[in-house]
């Protein structure tokens, strides 16, 4: 099979396939086709925001070498300079940068036995979006006529990511503005929603890398993006409810319990507008809105599911929220501290919160702190 048709193959099947990682699978079996020994392709896009570049798609044959890995891309000088002159690197052999003090990222590249990069700073009209990693296990392997098929794939992989990325950010930039008008009513503290972020990644993190589940980056990345929209269905709760200093009564206990039901309407709703239904992790944003309530038990709401039938987001969403809220303060209460609140969480893990998650966040406690830190009410 030429050249030409193996792209022509590989652009019909990614118009015919669902879910990022898929497709970037598709990419990388077509550019095995040409060129067998490229063992890895993955796209870490930069995150203005926060200055950060993250591990979030891979295509790898073999064990990847890489999983949950962040850094400040100021801080990895040799990358940020790429970033900046938009030229790519060819590194031939690898064995070149095995020096003590090595970043961590080096490492793991040397320690899954890759020898040869082409990393490509993607860039979109003007702007620096993502790296796009290529790492071979034979050295020297990046000559002119392969580099020149990874430029083009490069930019098609970059292309794929991107285009569900601002799907995303326009999906959230939607639902986000509907979740302040939530918070511009409801007294709750400062930080709330960057917090919430924080500690379902941090979660989420800690199981995958214990091998309790089988998460993969694209999944905690969604995870972290939709913690902060769990209590967009308040939107619909009356500011009588909503904003009561005091306890509820029944009658507005059964309204109160309503909004996780108006979230997964709004969600639905905003999902169809936008197109993306088909986005990959989609199902995560349901879950959160909807399922945050649930308990194990089946005393939670809005539907009493019990065991395996609450997903395991909204099992995250659940220990961290109510995490926060014991370690805020309220106009109503003080600040418990994390060791009362993590002792908490063990008793509530009993029977109504996931036992992985409790534990999973109180061995996190040093990074827990950092988040309260920055995100301080």
């Amino acid at each position: 099979m030429d050249v030409l048709q193996i792209h022509h193959s590989a652009l019909t099947a990614l118009g015919e396939t669902q879910g990022l990682n898929a497709r970037l699978a598709l990419l990388h079996k077509a550019l095995r086709q040409r060129h067998a020994f490229i063992d890895r392709l993955a796209v870490a896009p930069f995150e203005p925001e926060t200055r950060r570049v993250r591990t979030f798609v891979h295509s790898t044959h073999g064990e990847p070498p890489l999983a949950f890995y962040e850094a400040v891309l100021e801080e990895a000088p040799s990358l940020a300079a790429l970033a900046t002159s938009g030229e790519p690197r060819v590194i031939q052999d690898l064995l070149a940068l095995d020096q003590p003090g090595a970043r961590p990222h080096t490492q793991a590249i040397l320690a899954a036995g890759y020898r040869a990069s082409y990393t490509l700073p993607f860039r979109w009209n003007g702007r620096f979006e993502a790296f796009v990693f290529f790492d071979s296990r034979l050295a020297h392997s990046m000559t002119p006529d392969v580099l020149e098929d990874l430029d083009l794939f490069g930019h098609l992989a970059g292309s794929v990511v991107l285009a569900e990325r601002q799907t995303l950010r326009a999906l959230l930039a939607a639902l986000r503005t509907a979740s302040q008008m939530v918070h511009l009513r409801d007294p709750e503290t400062g930080g709330h929603l960057e917090r919430m972020a924080a500690y379902a990644r941090v979660i989420a993190q800690d199981l995958a890398r214990r091998g309790l589940r089988a998460f993969d980056d694209a999944f905690i990345e969604h995870l972290a993006a939709f913690a902060p929209l769990h209590d967009l269905g308040k939107i619909g709760t009356p500011d009588g409810v909503l904003m009561k200093p005091g306890a509820l009564d029944p009658e507005e206990q059964a309204v109160m319990r309503q909004h996780p039901l108006t979230g997964r309407t709004m969600v639905d709703a905003i999902l169809a507008n936008f197109g993306a239904e088909q986005l990959e992790h989609v199902d995560l944003l349901r879950h959160v809105a909807e399922g945050h309530h649930e308990l194990l038990d089946g005393s939670g709401y809005p539907h009493g599911l019990r065991e395996d039938e609450v997903p395991i987001a909204a099992r995250i969403i659940a220990a961290a929220d109510i995490f926060d809220a014991l370690t805020s303060r309220r106009p109503y209460k003080t600040p418990w501290p994390n060791t009362e609140a993590f002792a908490y969480l063990r008793r509530q893990a009993e029977g109504k919160l996931d036992r992985d998650c409790v534990e999973a966040l109180i061995a996190q406690k040093e990074a827990v702190e950092r988040i309260q830190a920055t995100f301080a009410a």
